[in-house]
């Protein structure tokens, strides 16, 4: 029970914007649909670059099972994040490499080069890390030689997106950590659009974590076991352009999964040599259309 100073000072963080708020669902389909009823209820009025809507601040959302984040409530959403899946496979910046083919919308973000920001998959499987040839590799180091480290980040957002560009990534850095023998994977995110942004972006950290707890198993922490995917967000939007798309949602409440990812390098490879060859990559490939 909150005493009356916890209460006064629970009402002085919420009045100076200072109070966080937590979402937990067992199923990406649940954690949008609570984020969307937080924000009607508490949003408050935005004009921004990306436009004008509705903006909660200080979301917590936590999915408590990482294998349920298929969106199925709106139709198109499965192909689009396998789509978008593939192009983060693939790692590349230029926008027709891959994101493009997911939506046309990553088209009009790109740079002079035609090159974007927010390939998620480069920061995570491609950008260099001395040593350890890429951020992936440095959390699987990280977390072998001390299952309490507190270094295994993966780095999104750097000093060098500091620019006018149209794609600043939202992501700002992905970590993960073991507690009470499980591994989490907590996202830092700036800015998260409940509706285009949330279903997806949860799609692809979560199925990271899976990925990475399947490797610490197969190399041996055979104790941990898969925790909460939690993206951290500063600002969650409904903006007015997309506000329509809540009216598409039917009443569903996640179940539908991917196939397990049984053996982490062999997915690695796939994700590498851009193959089919295990259930869960050709899976993904099937329903990307």
């Amino acid at each position: 029970m909150l005493t009356s100073v916890m209460q006064s000072e629970l009402a002085a963080r919420e009045s100076n914007g200072a109070a966080f708020h937590t979402i937990v669902a067992s199923s990406v389909d649940e954690l949008v649909a609570k984020g969307i009823d937080h924000i009607q209820r508490y949003g408050e009025r935005v004009e921004v670059r990306a436009g004008t809507g509705l903006q909660a601040y200080g979301v917590n959302y936590v999915l408590d099972n990482p294998r349920d984040r298929l969106h199925t409530a709106r139709a198109g959403a499965v192909k689009y994040l396998c789509r978008e899946l593939l192009a983060y496979f693939k790692g590349s910046l230029r926008a027709e490499d891959g994101l493009t083919y997911a939506s046309r919308f990553w088209g009009t973000l790109k740079n002079e080069s035609g090159e974007i920001n927010s390939n998620y998959g480069y920061y995570v499987f491609y950008e260099p890390v001395d040593g350890y040839e890429n951020q992936y590799n440095w959390i699987i180091s990280r977390l072998l030689q001390n299952r309490d480290s507190r270094r295994a980040i993966i780095n999104i957002n750097q000093n060098y997106h500091k620019s006018e560009t149209k794609d600043f990534p939202c992501t700002v850095s992905i970590q993960l950590f073991v507690r009470r023998s499980s591994l989490h994977c907590e996202v830092s995110s700036r800015s998260t659009d409940v509706i285009t942004g949330l279903p997806y972006d949860m799609g692809f950290f979560s199925f990271v974590h899976e990925l990475i707890h399947r490797h610490l198993v197969d190399l041996g922490l055979s104790d941990i076991q898969l925790g909460s995917t939690i993206m951290k967000t500063s600002f969650t939007q409904i903006y007015d352009r997309t506000k329509s798309k809540i009216a598409e949602m039917a009443s569903r409440n996640g179940g539908q999964l991917m196939p397990e990812i049984v053996r982490a390098e062999d997915v690695l490879s796939d994700i590498y040599r851009g193959t089919r060859d295990t259930p869960v990559i050709a899976w993904i490939a099937q329903h990307a259309g």
